[in-house]
């Protein structure tokens, strides 16, 4: 009777044991609606915080006129090939314009440009940790540790 007791504990504790999986929460996607939303880790909490906080905006009107002008300057000037400047999408080709939204990561893969040396002169500095970089028709300010975008600013 002693040994039977001892099979039944030791065979529901590998199954419970086994069956962590399958009670697990399921994993967040478009159909789940956000339902059982995966705990953040406690530094995308604070880039988040620093996110909300940040109540200044970097890209000003000053700030986009300047850069607006700068590149409507280099577009006229023609560096642009023929059938990409009258598509007037900063001469980047087909399919390849993005929507960016504050808060999401920027792609490590994707090629990107930082801003001309004059630019970033006339625009000052950016603020600790962060970096402005050009992705097509697209200024993105990021944290340069994380990837999070921070702030866009799309022509």
């Amino acid at each position: 009777m002693h040994q039977w007791i001892r099979q039944a504990t030791i065979y529901l504790a590998l199954t419970a044991l086994t069956s962590g999986h399958a009670l697990a929460d399921k994993p967040a996607s478009p159909g789940n609606s956000g339902k059982n939303t995966p705990a953040v880790s406690s530094s995308a909490k604070s880039t988040d915080k620093q996110l909300a906080d940040s109540s200044q905006s970097y890209f000003t009107t000053q700030r986009t006129a300047l850069i607006r002008d700068y590149y409507l300057q280099s577009e006229a000037s023609g560096n642009c090939p023929p059938g990409l400047a009258k598509k007037n999408n900063g001469c980047q080709p087909p399919g390849q314009a993005k929507k960016w939204q504050k808060g999401e990561r920027f792609p490590p893969d994707l090629t990107y440009y930082d801003l001309p040396s004059a630019l970033l002169k006339e625009l000052g500095r950016t603020p600790n940790g962060q970096k402005i970089i050009r992705v097509g028709t697209a200024v993105l300010l990021i944290d340069a540790a994380t990837g999070l975008i921070i702030e866009a600013f799309e022509e």
